[in-house]
């Protein structure tokens, strides 16, 4: 019984440990959301334009299918990475941030960091919701993940509602 009792507490405890604290999030004012890099069926990368340093536009889009109170919708949640933010930041050489970390960055922030996962269990409006708050939103795209550096860059935000 004592060590049926420990195994639970030990399950709580790296539960606990391992997820996301959406109250923590909440409060924040920046957000950190991270894609797998990967097309599958929720989520999608598009490569729209590459720049003379390299860098790419890119379109990451998240899809929800929630029942709704009259029928079965489809939402999309994009986040685009523009090499200028603007044509005012563009005006003024001023390039979107665009930063490396350490790739233990996702270790130790893993209960900030967003995932498609944890927004499909919020549900889409309340991720949108959330997402909204945020004054400044950074993206991490695990398939940029280079020698152990990552890769984390300002992204600007939109959503679609398709009936």
């Amino acid at each position: 019984m004592k060590n049926y009792l420990i195994c639970i507490t030990l399950l709580l405890l790296t539960i606990n440990c391992y997820s996301q604290n959406l109250k923590k999030i909440k409060q924040s004012e920046v957000l950190f959301i991270l894609h797998n890099g990967k097309n599958e069926n929720y989520q999608t990368k598009s490569i729209t334009q590459k720049h003379k340093d390299k860098r790419a536009s890119i379109r990451y889009s998240f899809f929800f299918e929630e029942e709704n109170y009259y029928s079965l919708q489809s939402e999309v949640m994009e986040f685009i990475y523009w090499h200028y933010l603007d044509f005012d930041e563009e005006d003024k050489n001023n390039p979107a941030p665009y930063f490396k970390v350490n790739q233990s960055f996702l270790r130790t922030n893993k209960d900030i960091i967003i995932t498609r996962e944890f927004m499909q269990k919020l549900g889409y409006a309340e991720s949108v919701r959330l997402i909204n708050k945020a004054q400044t939103i950074f993206f991490i795209d695990k398939s940029e993940i280079l020698k152990k550096e990552i890769i984390i860059k300002e992204v600007l935000y939109s959503y679609e509602v398709i009936e």
